[in-house]
């Protein structure tokens, strides 16, 4: 039992070294990844003048440029195949981290690789964002502070977190949706110190990134709220779009998923599926530049002009056909900044038609493109409090807060409805781990600790009412800092921590994952099981979710 108490009080108590090594970490992680969004928006202007200069009539500068493409695309899949966790946007990798299922064997070499394949992927055109990869550059930064300073498992986990939070504070300016986004979507557990850890290196990062790029919002958004439009009309059309958007948010998961089973089933060289992707964003850089990169100018264009209804959807398609065919290769890109430009078109062709036939003016159409980046963020990712708070922080206007609140809730439950999982979920499940990091040594037992949440199966019920797995054995209850030892008509109760003994036990156990919908009422809906936490002695478990 003193064990399971010191694990508890080692959870809780606050550690001032700790802190400062979260500073730190952002510090150095605002620093890098201020650094890769200026190097991302250095090469994109270059590319944008480039193409303006050659034209079609100089064959030789057209075969040049195409060739500088392919180039790219043929190093971009060496750092790829060297250095394979880099793939992607990272965050399925930053939770498989957290989960103990995969390692930072080369983190600095897998750093460097990170930073030099998004700015050279994106850079090329690529459909793919800045906010995966800063979240995960954030991560190699949190993973070296904690080998340097020879951290355990627990605490390793906390600067993880804050490097993550750290990097999308850093890639976008808003240090409260990057706090969030880490413990929402991440990390899934919330204690004071975890989020105090977060805060500080967000905050640490977000202040880097000022000195650098200046104290604007990301967007520059007029909003001016609609007075002379009735208020309960306005709100059911907030409903209508978040039942709309929330379709769009599963044609772009399952659009994302399918385009990585083609990619990897089509039998050909890799190279050669690498050159024909780099030649479509080639041909697009030519034809529909605005689909190209992560696509931030195309939000600014949609605000402030005005834009033909079948042109808006030809470049919605466009956008996410190569969005997707651009993570299928596996680059070193996110999808954040292009599924917000996604949602936005979506609300642009809303408002426009609202504006064709109830005539409500543009300055109620801007307002479907900011709730569309908000709505489609959560109806793809299923966090709703991080879209709502990151769009209040990227435009600098609490005007449509309720609005946000509105169709963000919709969205969510009407996905929650189509069965459509969050995406960086399924993009762990179809992730490549290292199964050998499981502790053989260890397995024979091992005492885990669960928190009982309300409104769980468990809340309210007596221990003798429950019907417990053979190899499971209840030996305390942890309610308030205070551990009890428990009968069979002990009840349990929201908060409570139980402390288990079990056997055998590995992070893919069925029984504890089946446990989940017993215990974590919220889970039903498909999130992802849980976490482990293994400490220092690598003897107890914290089973950490929320």
């Amino acid at each position: 039992m003193n064990d399971a108490k010191s694990t508890v009080e080692k959870l809780y108590k606050g550690n001032g070294k700790l802190y400062l090594a979260c500073l730190c970490v952002g510090l150095i992680t605002g620093a890098i990844v201020s650094c890769y969004r200026w190097g991302l928006g250095k090469i994109g202007v270059i590319r944008r003048e480039y193409f303006s200069e050659v034209n079609l009539n100089n064959p030789m500068a057209l075969l040049k440029v195409w060739a500088l493409f392919i180039v790219i695309g043929l190093i971009v899949n060496y750092l790829f195949k060297k250095f394979p966790k880099t793939s992607g946007s990272g965050i399925p990798q930053v939770k498989g981290l957290i989960l103990g299922r995969i390692d930072y064997k080369n983190w600095f070499f897998e750093l460097i690789s990170k930073f030099v394949a998004g700015v050279l992927g994106i850079g090329a055109g690529l459909s793919l964002g800045r906010e995966g990869p800063s979240v995960q550059l954030g991560s190699y930064v949190g993973y070296g502070a904690s080998k340097l300073l020879k951290k355990d498992t627990v605490e390793r986990n906390y600067l993880l977190t804050s490097g993550s939070s750290a990097g999308l504070s850093g890639a976008f300016g808003a240090p409260l949706a990057g706090v969030m986004f880490s413990i929402e979507e991440i990390h899934k557990y919330l204690s004071g110190k975890l989020l105090i850890c977060a805060f500080v290196s967000s905050i640490a990062a977000d202040f880097v990134g000022r000195r650098i790029f200046g104290v604007q919002t990301s967007f520059d958004i007029p909003i001016k709220y609609p007075l002379s439009i009735n208020p309960y009309f306005q709100f059911l059309l907030y409903i209508i779009f978040g039942i709309i958007i929330a379709f769009f948010g599963k044609l772009f998961t399952v659009s994302l998923v399918k385009s990585q089973d083609v990619f990897n089933g089509i039998k050909l060289p890799r190279e050669i599926k690498v050159c024909f992707v780099m030649t479509v964003s080639f041909i697009l850089c030519f034809v529909l530049p605005e689909v190209t990169g992560g696509g931030h100018d195309l939000v600014e264009s949609l605000i402030h002009q005005k834009a033909v209804i079948y042109t808006l959807i030809i470049i919605f398609i466009a956008k996410l056909f190569f969005t997707s065919i651009s993570y299928a290769t596996g680059f070193a890109g996110g999808i954040f900044l292009p599924m917000l430009v996604l949602g936005a078109i979506i609300g642009k062709i809303f408002g426009e038609c609202l504006d064709l036939f109830a005539a409500t003016g543009t300055d109620f159409t801007v307002h479907w493109i900011v709730l569309g980046m908000a709505a489609y963020f959560v109806a793809v990712v299923r966090a709703p409090i991080t879209g709502v708070i990151l769009i209040l922080e990227m435009t600098g206007s609490f005007h449509l807060l309720l609005a946000l609140i509105t169709v963000s809730v919709v969205a969510f439950y009407v996905t929650e409805l189509l069965g459509q999982q969050p995406v960086y979920d399924i993009l762990y499940d179809k992730m490549k781990k290292d199964d050998n990091l499981v502790d053989e040594e260890n397995q024979e037992k091992v005492t885990i600790e669960l928190p009982v949440m309300a409104e769980s199966l468990l809340d309210g019920k007596a221990i003798s009412e429950i019907i417990w797995p053979e190899e499971v054995l209840i030996i305390a209850i942890i309610r308030n800092g205070v551990e009890k030892i428990p009968k069979g008509r002990t009840v349990m109760m929201a908060g409570d921590i139980l402390v288990r003994v079990i056997s055998g036990l590995s992070p893919t156990n069925t029984w504890l994952i089946g446990w989940k919908e017993v215990c974590m009422p919220g889970l039903i809906t498909g999130r992802s099981p849980g976490s482990f936490a293994i400490t220092s002695d690598k003897q107890r478990i914290k089973w950490m979710i929320s």
